[in-house]
């Protein structure tokens, strides 16, 4: 195969599932895979280093340029000096394929790629003001119809996604679900021993808001009964930090690699995928902590209305709860009382993950794609 392709993504892949699995399979398809990556804890130059995920390392440039998560125009110059870096990057360097993620990589690279006559896949992790109020908003809606338009192929995370970009006209359009792969296996094998004897509850990801995780974390420093561990970072590293200090069944594990995620959900009972209902994007959202719920077959707490919620519903995988402190203490409480059930959750979860969502099918609808891209 010998073709070379670049992965844009503007986190610095510390981890990013998605882009470590695309990445993977990609590899194991014989092409040549980099990545081009935003580093927001420090300043510094572009510089090669090696993404090691098992046995397999991934070439990857990461630019430091010190910026926080989750606000917006706050980062705006940070952001311009990471775009002026990327295209630098894309300038100096041939592939045959650019992968871009998101609209925060695609806008400032796509005209740029097309002129140099690279396929250029537009992958959508999340869509930007799918619903916009204002005329900024309606133009970044319109900037990412133009890109779907001139991209060789579009890649959307749920088949729910086909209604939020509705009207854009994609030459080629793919779901690839965001479920976990063997290629990040779990180092424990057998459960491990729980000895406080509590229910465990597990968060990991991003920490910000419209997530409710303030509340959470309210509720289980009033409620010691059940424990919570949480990981990530971003804006509420210190406060859940502060909550672990001060309650014994509070536990923050900080930033975590995607292979210590899976093993400490594997390690706990219940798992969480929360997001604000008001948000437009959310309905639509595709959560990891889903896929790798049922990956692991540990029931859920969703909120009504958002993003596979639906799937959870009618499967009846766990608890649907409304976007407040009490809908999340009743929701909790409901599912614990089901506890009886569990095992057969557990086993209907595995078998909707491997007969629906496992990533051998996720894998194969991407390798047709660009087995098919590099043909033309």
């Amino acid at each position: 195969m010998n073709k070379s392709v670049c992965i844009l993504r503007s986190n610095p892949v510390r981890p990013d599932s998605r882009v470590e699995k695309e990445a993977i399979s990609l590899m194991k398809e014989g092409y040549k895979v980099n990545i081009f990556a935003w580093d927001r804890d420090s300043d510094y130059k572009p510089r090669k280093e090696e993404l090691v995920i098992g046995e397999t390392k991934i070439p990857i440039v990461r630019t430091g340029i010190k910026a926080s998560f989750g606000e917006g125009f706050k980062n705006i110059i940070a952001f311009l000096k990471f775009q002026l870096s990327m295209r630098k990057f894309l300038r100096r360097n041939k592939f045959d394929i650019i992968h871009a993620c998101d609209f925060d990589t695609a806008f400032f690279s796509y005209k740029l790629v097309l002129r140099k006559k690279e396929k250029f896949v537009f992958d959508i992790f999340d869509f930007v003001h799918s619903r916009p109020k204002n005329f900024f908003q309606k133009q970044v809606k319109k900037a990412q119809y133009d890109i779907i338009k001139k991209a060789d192929a579009t890649i959307i995370c749920t088949e729910d996604r086909k209604n939020q970009i509705e009207g854009s006209e994609p030459k080629k359009l793919i779901v690839v679900h965001n479920t976990p792969s063997g290629n990040h296996v779990m180092e424990n094998e057998c459960e491990s021993v729980n000895i406080s004897g509590r229910i465990k509850v597990a968060y990991v990801g991003i920490l910000q808001g419209s997530r409710l995780l303030e509340e959470i974390g309210l509720f289980f420093s009033k409620n010691h009964d059940v424990e919570f561990h949480i990981g990530g970072f971003g804006l509420l590293e210190e406060y859940f930090q502060e909550l672990a200090d001060n309650n014994d069944n509070i536990f923050f594990h900080g930033r975590l690699s995607y292979q210590e995620t899976l093993n400490l959900e594997k390690d706990c009972d219940i798992m969480l995928a929360i997001y604000d209902p008001k948000r437009s994007n959310h309905i639509y959202a595709a959560p990891n902590k889903f896929y790798e719920s049922l990956y692991l077959g540990k029931p859920l707490l969703m909120v009504k209305g958002t993003g596979m919620s639906t799937v959870l519903a009618e499967e009846n995988i766990g608890e649907l709860i409304d976007y407040s402190y009490d809908g999340f203490e009743k929701g909790l409480r409901d599912l614990i009382d089901r506890k009886n059930e569990w095992s057969e959750i557990s086993e209907k979860m595995k078998s909707l993950y491997t007969e629906k969502f496992s990533w051998e099918i996720m894998e194969k609808r991407l390798l047709d794609l660009y087995n098919n891209l590099s043909k033309v």
